[in-house]
């Protein structure tokens, strides 16, 4: 019997989280309670079981008269400066990764000022959210969020409860996008993408 995508998602992510010693179990609780852990997942970018457990552990830890460590909110990336916005597109304009063609490279900068417009707005974007709004199929704006993660431009953050029922990938441009990409485009290519100086006229042409 072939296993749904659902039950491979939660068969990988229960192999990446449950830590040696620890046991997955079940718990009942009222729906108000269990809206306020939902949220506080939210607040703190962890996974609703993994909140449920520190709470019983804290519970456990308190009727044995026992100090714990708070969990504490990750850090949500900060929008990218305006400058910063400006330089990752310039980098990507002159970059030459092996697979990218001209008019892959202008798909990149438009998904990045896409992307970079949502989070100034106060959005919370993933790829689904942005291939809605300009009417695109999920798996193309995947195949460029990809591309810009493996070179360290942008980051998928788990967001449980994103929306009602459903937890999701909220995207966000990496504070050290610059320096990823630049050492990235070094690796693969072998030549750096900084400093920016008359870079029209440093590229190799390219007539694809």
């Amino acid at each position: 019997m072939t296993k749904s995508k659902n039950t491979e998602y939660l068969e990988k992510w229960r192999a990446e989280s449950l830590e040696p010693g620890h046991m997955e179990t079940k718990l009942f609780m009222p729906r108000e309670d269990h809206e306020k852990v939902v949220a506080m997942a939210q607040m703190l970018g962890a996974r609703i079981p993994v909140v449920l457990g520190q709470l019983v552990l804290a519970g456990m830890a308190a009727m044995a008269g026992r100090n714990t460590k708070p969990m504490e909110p990750i850090a949500t990336p900060v929008p990218p400066q305006p400058t910063d916005l400006s330089i990752l597109i310039e980098m990507i304009d002159k970059s030459r990764f092996h697979k990218d063609t001209g008019a892959a490279r202008y798909r990149q900068i438009a998904f990045l000022n896409r992307l970079a417009a949502a989070i100034y707005h106060g959005q919370r974007p993933t790829i689904q959210s942005l291939a809605s709004s300009v009417d695109s199929h999920y798996s193309q704006l995947e195949i460029l969020s990809k591309a810009l993660e493996k070179r360290g431009v942008v980051v998928r953050q788990h967001v449980p409860g994103l929306t009602k029922s459903r937890s999701g990938k909220v995207l966000y441009i990496r504070e050290d996008a610059i320096d990823a990409l630049n050492k990235a485009h070094l690796d693969e290519v072998g030549y750096p993408l900084l400093p920016l100086e008359n870079h029209f006229a440093d590229v190799p042409a390219d007539n694809s």
